[in-house]
């Protein structure tokens, strides 16, 4: 169901990129704020533990060119155990978003991610994606988004597939 949900992403986010101008931004060049709801598909050892991850997060896009622009984002993800206990984590990360079409973008973001119970610990983030801007008015679009996230830490990896919509504006 995961590998199907990624093909089918990716091949509309291929899609779209092609019917593009490759040299436009959805809209004015300029700081925007992000808002998201995310949900999580943990992978390996932690997949076996954990079914699911909900979350949400905030973030602010700085325009460095016309198609570059500095990121920063922090949130909650909480993981669902499958005994039905959870565990709750405060990612922040910082990274960068290049447009490659008007709407299509790819993103790569690092930071670490706290968890809030004790024995949580800390982890080292490294999360690389590709999403699409959907312009809805001259100043505000809709997100999506589709990541690979490698959490490390001590006592094993958290490695998982990231979906995202949200609001930017």
């Amino acid at each position: 169901m995961k590998r199907l949900i990624a093909v089918l992403l990716f091949g509309f986010l291929v899609s779209q990129a092609q019917a593009q101008d490759i040299h436009k931004t959805p809209f004015p060049v300029r700081p925007r704020v992000n808002v998201d709801l995310e949900i999580s598909l943990p992978g390996g050892d932690y997949g076996d533990l954990f079914g699911v991850g909900f979350g949400g997060s905030g973030g602010l896009d700085i325009p460095i060119t016309r198609a570059l622009y500095a990121t920063g984002s922090a949130g909650v993800m909480s993981f669902y155990r499958k005994n039905s206990s959870t565990r709750t984590y405060i990612p922040m990360k910082a990274g960068a978003k290049y447009y490659l079409s008007r709407m299509l973008y790819a993103q790569t973001e690092i930071g670490t991610s706290v968890g809030i119970q004790q024995g949580a610990g800390v982890t080292f983030i490294f999360a690389p994606g590709v999403g699409i801007s959907y312009p809805i008015t001259k100043r505000s679009s809709i997100n999506g988004g589709l990541r690979f996230e490698s959490w490390s830490r001590e006592g094993g990896n958290i490695n998982q597939l990231g979906i995202k919509v949200g609001y930017q504006f």
